[in-house]
């Protein structure tokens, strides 16, 4: 169904032919190659690539990332963790104001924002006044916990227009998963399962619900995206920074995953594995989404019009 679907869409976007010739030699690496040694298209590579929304994104957010690394960042190898939370940051970012400009909450998903608002209350129980889950790096002074903080104000503005500034505009037939499908097992699962970095057992419990809530919590906007048969292109957008926020968080926790276990005690020696495993399956089930953003991408064709398919969660 998705290659059928793709290739109309491709087929339909070629109204733009230089823009869909950039992007097919993109995708085998021949266009950039020919671009390089001819100024022409090397001025057409360019344009078009001003053009793209995705590229306009990313690159800005990159420029931004870079100078935060310069300033904020002493180089240490935990500062992925502060990379994570400032993705996310910017994930949120781009929703809210994209609300904001548009005056609508189509396709956002309700149930998602108030799970990554329980994410980042929790989060911040545990990282504010305590330092066990923090950063090495400088970036854990400060940083760190503002972003989990700007993150926490923007996902309450966005359930704030969901609800009181913009309700006309969602549309709550299609946003129906019951989040407490995902609250309640994790809630569970971080009583038995959690580090011990605090030294504080709410506060350890806090730190794991946020963890692993947030890894299932992009599951109610799939179902929406299932029952709306289409994403918005600034969903689409927040939930490839998500995805890119868990792998830094992935690769940073499983470097670092047997610091979070107790080896003498007969469960909790198994806290790493289980915190590593749970990001795992999120990056497993966002897999084919993200596969799909790509491509679209590499096409030049616009997200909100490729990603039109059926998500196997």
């Amino acid at each position: 169904f998705w290659s059928r679907h793709f290739e109309a869409v491709l087929s339909a976007s070629r109204g733009d032919r230089s823009l869909a010739r950039w992007g097919q030699g993109a995708a085998t690496g021949g266009g950039a190659m020919d671009a390089l040694q001819d100024p022409e298209k090397l001025k057409l590579l360019i344009s078009n690539v001003r053009k793209n929304e995705a590229f306009r994104l990313w690159g800005g957010f990159s420029v931004f990332a870079l100078t935060i690394f310069w300033v904020c960042s002493s180089g240490d190898f935990s500062f992925l963790l502060t990379l994570s939370s400032l993705v996310s940051m910017f994930s949120f970012l781009m929703v809210a104001m994209t609300i904001e400009t548009t005056k609508t909450v189509k396709g956002v998903s309700l149930k998602m924002m108030e799970c990554y608002i329980l994410v980042f209350l929790c989060r911040l129980m545990a990282i504010v006044p305590f330092e066990g889950y923090l950063p090495f790096d400088k970036s854990g002074d400060w940083l760190y916990q503002v972003c989990e903080a700007v993150g926490l104000c923007l996902s309450g503005s966005i359930v704030y227009c969901i609800r009181v500034q913009f309700p006309d505009t969602y549309n709550a037939d299609t946003d129906v998963f019951n989040h407490l499908y995902i609250v309640a097992p994790t809630a569970v699962i971080s009583l038995i399962l959690h580090p011990h970095l605090n030294n504080f057992w709410p506060s350890d419990i806090a730190w794991a619900f946020a963890l692993y809530l947030e890894s299932v919590t992009v599951i109610p906007q799939f179902f929406m995206f299932m029952k709306e048969g289409r994403a918005q292109t600034h969903t689409s957008h927040f939930l490839a920074a998500q995805a890119l926020s868990r792998l830094l968080s992935f690769i940073f926790w499983a470097s670092t995953f047997s610091e979070l276990s107790h080896p003498e005690h007969h469960i909790k020696k198994y806290v790493g594995y289980w915190v590593v495993g749970i990001q795992l399956i999120q990056l497993v089930v966002m897999g084919d989404f993200i596969f799909h953003y790509i491509r679209a991408i590499q096409k030049g064709v616009p997200v909100s019009e490729c990603i039109n398919f059926s998500v196997n969660v």
